[in-house]
């Protein structure tokens, strides 16, 4: 039996969800968009453990759950206000969306210079044939609302753009599909930070019912456009997040990229960066701290299409208990991409017997004027280390966090957003201590 047909066999737990729409569909505009990209996403249907991409990340369990869209119904923005950490630079730049809905109370745009513009997403495009996947297709299928960005040419944006995205709890299983479309004319500046988290209660917790987020992210960067992107994940425990991010860097672009996952039951994200042109960069820093029997799943791929193009790819992992880290990091370097520079790093400490990494990073060379490499570890804290820090007078619970705070060091360092570093510094301080002790879903 081939894989597709194994494929097809898997059930498909969003055709009802989908099917009470047709009301909204018939009298919206985009209504055929849609139904095209949920015919895309039955072809494909879920991935499963038989697709090499995501042999390590079984997606059985959304099979099982009665996913319908989530609303905003009944939720105040009085309420909602003391419930989200917001952080202090984005307080006149930021956009709030909850249970997929716009929040104009919460939101503030006053901030923005000229040549700047926000807006909320018109309505879906049709799917071009070389993006179909069947996540952007079920993102696309039910779509409701997102955001697009547009910073004008030599434009610069010097507050970061804030851009939330929460859940707040329901009494069954929901669904939210949020798309972001970011376009930076020639040698504009931006800074834009996606923050997908739960609204939690006083005691740090969130609800028992799973939900699904499925988020999109497409960046096109001009020539000479400079942008860094910024995105925190800190789902709820009983979450799935799926997300999508891709970049089309223009000539002598830069885009720098950091990821920062500690939420979720399961997350997967599938980054994949493009050179259109010469002279381009592309930088991605990645830190994962899990615990319990969460699992993270990051494919990241870099096609270095054009001559003359750097890319460097700095991931880690902090995985206790019986956490499960993915890494897969392709480099592709075509034929005739001379004077290419890109290098892979992954590093991961496990804190538990338990807890678990697979990583693989990948070089697919083609030209023959070029400066690559790539590299990946896996390991626990050193107990040399340890004993040292110990005969200083440090507890055993101190020497772990100041190592595990080394560890994390190299890549936290490098977010440009004081705040929020100082925020993500404390999530996982939560994170690291909370082996002794028992913790809520709300890690920021």
């Amino acid at each position: 039996m081939t894989m597709k047909a194994e494929t097809a066999k898997t059930p498909n737990p969003f055709a009802e969800a989908f099917a009470a729409l047709a009301p909204v569909r018939a009298a919206s505009p985009y209504g055929r968009v849609q139904e095209d990209a949920f015919a895309t996403f039955e072809r494909l249907g879920l991935p499963t453990v038989r697709d090499e991409a995501w042999r390590y990340t079984n997606l059985a369990p959304l099979t099982k759950r009665p996913f319908r869209p989530a609303t905003a119904d009944g939720l105040m923005a009085a309420n909602l206000q003391s419930g989200i950490a917001f952080f202090d630079e984005s307080a006149t730049t930021r956009m709030v969306f909850v249970n997929g809905a716009f929040q104009a109370a919460l939101s503030n745009l006053s901030g923005l210079p000229a040549g700047v513009e926000i807006r909320r997403l018109d309505g879906p495009a049709p799917l071009p044939e070389a993006d179909a996947s069947s996540f952007r297709a079920l993102n696309l299928a039910f779509l409701s609302d997102g955001v697009t960005i547009r910073v004008a040419r030599g434009r610069a944006v010097a507050a970061p753009i804030g851009l939330f995205f929460v859940t707040a709890p329901t009494d069954d299983d929901r669904m939210t599909h949020p798309r972001v479309i970011i376009e930076l004319d020639e040698a504009a500046i931006a800074t834009v930070v996606e923050i997908h988290t739960v609204l939690c209660d006083e005691e740090g917790r969130f609800g028992a019912h799973p939900y699904l987020t499925n988020t999109v992210t497409d960046v096109r960067l001009g020539q000479g456009a400079n942008l860094t992107h910024i995105k925190v994940q800190t789902e709820g425990t009983a979450a799935y997040h799926i997300a999508d991010l891709r970049v089309d860097i223009g000539r002598g672009a830069v885009f720098t990229g950091h990821a920062h996952t500690l939420g979720g039951q399961l997350s997967r994200q599938d980054i994949h960066a493009r050179f259109l042109d010469e002279g381009g960069e592309c930088r991605l820093y990645g830190l994962q701290a899990l615990r319990g029997q969460q699992l993270a799943d990051t494919h990241v791929t870099v096609d270095h299409a054009v001559p003359n193009s750097t890319s460097e790819i700095l991931y880690k992992g902090i995985f206790d208990e019986q956490a499960h880290g993915v890494f897969d990091g392709r480099v592709i370097v075509g034929h005739g991409a001379q004077q290419t520079n890109a290098v892979t790093t992954n590093k991961n400490l496990l804190l538990s017997e338990k807890a678990r990494v697979d990583t693989k990073p990948q070089l697919e060379i083609f030209a023959d004027d070029v400066k690559c490499g790539h590299g990946a570890t896996v390991g626990q804290l050193d107990e040399d280390e340890i004993f040292y820090l110990r005969s200083r007078g440090l507890t055993l619970a101190d020497a772990r966090r100041l190592l595990t705070f080394g560890f994390a060091r190299e890549v936290s360092e490098k977010l440009p957003v004081p705040s929020l570093k100082v925020r993500l510094d404390g999530a996982l301080a939560k994170r690291v201590e909370s082996s002794q002790s028992a913790s809520g879903d709300c890690v920021l």
